[in-house]
Protein backbone atom coordinates (compact mmCIF):
# COMPACT_ATOMS: atom_id res chain seq x y z
CA UNK A 1 0.00 0.00 0.00
CA UNK A 2 1.30 3.45 -0.90
CA UNK A 3 1.86 5.90 1.96
CA UNK A 4 0.08 9.29 1.49
CA UNK A 5 1.95 12.55 2.12
CA UNK A 6 -0.31 14.89 4.14
CA UNK A 7 0.74 18.53 3.90
CA UNK A 8 -1.63 19.95 6.53
CA UNK A 9 0.03 18.27 9.54
CA UNK A 10 1.70 20.36 12.26
CA UNK A 11 4.88 18.23 12.34
CA UNK A 12 7.89 20.39 11.30
CA UNK A 13 9.92 17.54 9.73
CA UNK A 14 8.75 14.17 8.51
CA UNK A 15 10.33 11.28 6.60
CA UNK A 16 7.98 9.31 4.38
CA UNK A 17 8.52 5.95 2.66
CA UNK A 18 5.95 6.21 -0.15
CA UNK A 19 6.70 2.76 -1.62
CA UNK A 20 7.51 0.93 1.62
CA UNK A 21 11.21 0.47 0.76
CA UNK A 22 14.29 2.23 2.19
CA UNK A 23 13.96 5.27 -0.09
CA UNK A 24 12.34 8.27 1.55
CA UNK A 25 10.92 11.69 0.86
CA UNK A 26 11.25 14.54 3.33
CA UNK A 27 8.52 17.00 4.24
CA UNK A 28 9.58 20.24 5.89
CA UNK A 29 7.10 22.62 7.51
CA UNK A 30 7.22 25.66 9.81
CA UNK A 31 10.68 26.33 11.26
CA UNK A 32 12.22 23.68 8.98
CA UNK A 33 11.36 25.64 5.79
CA UNK A 34 14.14 27.26 3.80
CA UNK A 35 16.60 24.36 3.72
CA UNK A 36 19.53 24.86 1.34
CA UNK A 37 19.17 22.11 -1.20
CA UNK A 38 22.09 23.04 -3.47
CA UNK A 39 22.40 24.45 -6.98
CA UNK A 40 19.15 24.82 -8.92
CA UNK A 41 19.28 22.88 -12.21
CA UNK A 42 15.74 23.00 -13.56
CA UNK A 43 12.38 24.58 -12.66
CA UNK A 44 8.93 23.40 -13.65
CA UNK A 45 5.32 23.77 -12.60
CA UNK A 46 3.43 20.69 -11.43
CA UNK A 47 -0.30 20.22 -11.08
CA UNK A 48 -1.77 19.01 -7.76
CA UNK A 49 -5.52 18.86 -8.10
CA UNK A 50 -6.61 22.24 -9.44
CA UNK A 51 -3.46 24.04 -8.20
CA UNK A 52 -0.05 24.55 -9.82
CA UNK A 53 3.12 24.61 -7.74
CA UNK A 54 6.83 25.15 -8.39
CA UNK A 55 9.16 22.14 -8.40
CA UNK A 56 12.93 22.72 -8.63
CA UNK A 57 15.62 20.09 -9.23
CA UNK A 58 18.70 20.76 -7.12
CA UNK A 59 22.20 19.27 -7.16
CA UNK A 60 24.40 19.28 -4.08
CA UNK A 61 28.15 19.23 -4.59
CA UNK A 62 29.94 17.26 -1.90
CA UNK A 63 33.67 16.64 -1.58
CA UNK A 64 34.80 13.04 -2.05
CA UNK A 65 37.46 11.73 0.31
CA UNK A 66 41.06 12.62 -0.46
CA UNK A 67 42.78 10.25 -2.86
CA UNK A 68 44.80 7.55 -1.17
CA UNK A 69 47.49 5.87 -3.30
CA UNK A 70 46.98 2.62 -1.34
CA UNK A 71 43.32 2.39 -2.39
CA UNK A 72 41.66 2.02 -5.78
CA UNK A 73 40.17 5.25 -7.18
CA UNK A 74 36.45 5.76 -6.75
CA UNK A 75 34.28 4.37 -9.54
CA UNK A 76 32.05 6.64 -11.63
CA UNK A 77 29.04 5.20 -9.76
CA UNK A 78 30.60 6.04 -6.38
CA UNK A 79 31.50 9.55 -7.55
CA UNK A 80 27.84 10.18 -8.51
CA UNK A 81 27.04 9.87 -4.81
CA UNK A 82 28.93 13.11 -4.24
CA UNK A 83 26.56 15.15 -6.45
CA UNK A 84 23.08 13.96 -5.45
CA UNK A 85 20.02 15.43 -7.18
CA UNK A 86 16.72 16.16 -5.45
CA UNK A 87 13.38 17.47 -6.73
CA UNK A 88 11.79 19.88 -4.25
CA UNK A 89 8.12 20.77 -4.48
CA UNK A 90 7.16 24.08 -2.89
CA UNK A 91 3.57 24.25 -1.64
CA UNK A 92 2.13 26.80 0.82
CA UNK A 93 3.56 25.98 4.25
CA UNK A 94 5.69 23.03 3.17
CA UNK A 95 8.60 21.77 1.06
CA UNK A 96 8.63 18.17 -0.16
CA UNK A 97 12.10 16.86 -1.08
CA UNK A 98 12.15 13.85 -3.42
CA UNK A 99 15.65 12.33 -3.93
CA UNK A 100 16.45 11.46 -7.56
CA UNK A 101 20.08 10.53 -8.21
CA UNK A 102 21.74 8.32 -7.13
CA UNK A 103 19.41 5.59 -5.86
CA UNK A 104 16.38 7.85 -5.64
CA UNK A 105 13.02 7.85 -7.39
CA UNK A 106 12.43 7.51 -11.14
CA UNK A 107 10.31 9.90 -13.22
CA UNK A 108 7.34 7.51 -13.02
CA UNK A 109 7.71 7.15 -9.25
CA UNK A 110 7.83 10.94 -8.82
CA UNK A 111 4.54 11.18 -10.72
CA UNK A 112 3.05 8.62 -8.33
CA UNK A 113 4.41 10.54 -5.32
CA UNK A 114 2.77 13.71 -6.61
CA UNK A 115 -0.54 11.83 -6.67
CA UNK A 116 -0.01 10.82 -3.01
CA UNK A 117 0.27 14.43 -1.81
CA UNK A 118 -2.81 15.57 0.09
CA UNK A 119 -3.35 19.31 0.45
CA UNK A 120 -5.96 20.49 2.90
CA UNK A 121 -6.85 22.23 6.14
CA UNK A 122 -5.21 21.33 9.47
Amino acid sequence: MLDPIVISRDVPFERKHPFGDSRQTFVRRGKELGHRYGMALERRDVQLGTNRFLMIRFRRLLSPPAANPKLKPLSAQALRGYSPETDVLFVPGAEIAIPREPAGFSDEEVQTILLLIQLGPN
